[in-house]
Order: C-alpha cells, then structure tokens, then sequence
C-alpha cells in the first residue's frame, strides 16, 4: 500500500526516531531523507535508530539463499511495527512487494542515478576486460545480463557494504565488481567508476537509486513523510514493481525494471530471465496507468520466456 495523507498534526519539539541499517551507505541514505523533512519542517528534531538486519549478518550467504529481499528491512520493520521508531528508510530495491500488516510506503524520494556500473582495474571498459576476466556480484539479475554481453565471464559472489566490496578485489582477484550507481555516488566515489550501463543494456533493479520511507498505516507521522515524495519517481516504482509482483518477483527469480516519466507518459523497460534467456522489453503509456503496465509488459515477457 503506498502513502496517503492522515490529518493528524504532529506536535513542535517531538524527536522523530527513523531506523536505519547501520551501514554506511545507509546511514548517508537516513540523512539525506531527515534533511528533505528538516527542510519541510524544521522545528521538528530527528533522531536515527542504528539496527542490523539479518542481511548484514549473512554475509557469506547469498541472498537467495538467506531469504530474499526481505533481509534488509524485515528487523526495522518489526521495530516500526512496535512503535520504536516512527519511519524506516529503505534503499527501495530492498523493499518486498508485500508490506506487513499495518505499514505502508509513506513516500518515495527523487531517484539518484539508477544505473549499474562497473569498477574495474585500470578502469577497462567491460568489452576491453581480458578473455575469461573475474566479476564480482551476488545479483542474479546482474549475473544473467553480464553473461549475456560477455559469455567468457567468471562470476564471482561478493556480499558485503560498497567499501567492503571494493576491498575484496584485491583478495579475491577480481578484475571487477558491479554496483548501483547511487551507492557509489551517494558515498563520494565516483572517481572509481570505469563505465555506466545505460538501463536498457542492463536493466536494473527495482526501484534501484531511490529511497523508500516506511511508516505506519495509522500514524499522524504520515502527512509529513508524504512531503517528500517526488511523484515522477513514485509514479515510476509503481511501474516497476507491479511489473515485479507478476512476475513473483525474489532474489531468486532474476528480473529487473526501470520506468522513465517524461511529461504524461511513462515508459518501462523490463527483463526476466527464464529458461536461460534474457527476455527483455518495453512498454509506454499514461501516467494513471503505471501499474497496468507493469502488468503487461510481465505479462508479455512471461509469455515470451516460456517459448
């Protein structure tokens, strides 16, 4: 269920408790979202509440394996459920389709750069990296289109925060790693990024560059969430993930999308892996119909996987 607004006025000088992993990245992604809300309300005080999901306890396990999207969110959704904190803030891609009972997206902030990108030695290019060269990530979604541009590839699973990820390189001689685009730009890195991947060479993940802020249903804390919603964006995560909801969408079923707004029309790319082949495709249409089309177009790429 997304957002919507609750007349409920939230008292001057109440401290506003927001969940966080305790990340690095994620804790930069907490204080951008505090700071749009400070911006809209700056009498209001903030605190951040640090919690380790079972995500980043399982770091030597794939996320398939581990349980899925729901790794990362599943621990400050109980603690939102609970009343310890009043919103979560989530990388949007971390965020199952289906919400606990009682919680729902309070609003979807302005997407960073969704693209995916390489980092590699030398700063090489994917196509001028050596015959049989090593790449590091544990996304199927990634695996699957990366073998379908360079078969040659050794992929190779690395989990872990964007600096750990970066230190393992050298460990695990990898002649290069692939990662969001926002991750690395939201931690001022991006002097390390060899080449952007437009989105319809490698789709990316769901709602990838954008940032979710979860609350509860009920709560007066919902019309000043609401504030920082940036609808093109929002408009654009509904496309995509009713396009992943279709298609059953898990770490364990290799799909991507990514949906542009350009004035009244939005247009989706998508890709799914069946059977061995990367389908991919596109679809447009207006604005209200964002999650008609998200169901289409996983409608026609479901049909065209099974051939």
């Amino acid at each position: 269920m997304w957002w919507r607004p609750f007349s409920g006025v939230i008292p001057t000088g109440r401290i506003v408790r927001v969940g966080s992993r305790e990340s690095r990245l994620a804790l930069v992604q907490t204080e951008i979202v505090i700071r749009l809300l400070k911006d809209r309300r700056p009498e209001l005080e903030f605190e951040v509440v640090k919690i380790k999901t079972q995500g980043d306890k399982l770091l030597d396990v794939n996320l398939s394996d581990a349980g899925g999207k729901g790794v990362f969110v599943k621990e400050i959704e109980e603690a939102l459920l609970a009343g310890s904190i009043d919103l979560a803030v989530h990388s949007m891609k971390d965020v199952p389709y289906e919400l606990p009972e009682g919680l729902c997206i309070a609003a979807v902030t302005e997407r960073e750069d969704p693209r995916d990108v390489l980092i590699s030695r030398d700063k090489r290019r994917l196509l001028n990296l050596r015959p049989g060269a090593r790449i590091g990530t544990s996304s199927l979604r990634r695996s699957v289109q990366l073998k379908a541009l360079r078969p040659d590839l050794d992929i190779v699973p690395v989990r872990g925060n964007v600096p750990t990820r970066i230190r393992k390189m050298d460990d695990l001689e990898l002649d290069g790693l692939v990662l969001a685009a926002a991750g690395i730009k939201r931690l001022g890195l991006e002097e390390l990024i060899a080449e952007y991947f437009p989105p319809e060479v490698i789709v990316p993940a769901v709602g990838q560059g954008a940032l979710a802020v979860e609350a509860r249903k009920d709560d007066d804390i919902l019309e000043l969430a609401g504030l920082v919603s940036h609808k093109a964006t929002e408009v654009a995560v509904r496309a995509e993930r009713s396009f992943m909801r279709a298609l059953g969408g898990s770490c364990r079923v290799p799909l991507g999308a990514f949906a542009r707004v350009e004035g009244t029309v939005v247009t989706l790319v998508g890709m799914v892996e069946k059977n061995g082949s990367v389908c991919k495709g596109t679809m447009s249409g207006k604005l209200k119909e964002a999650e008609e089309i998200g169901l289409r177009l996983a409608e026609r790429l479901g049909d065209s996987s099974d051939r």
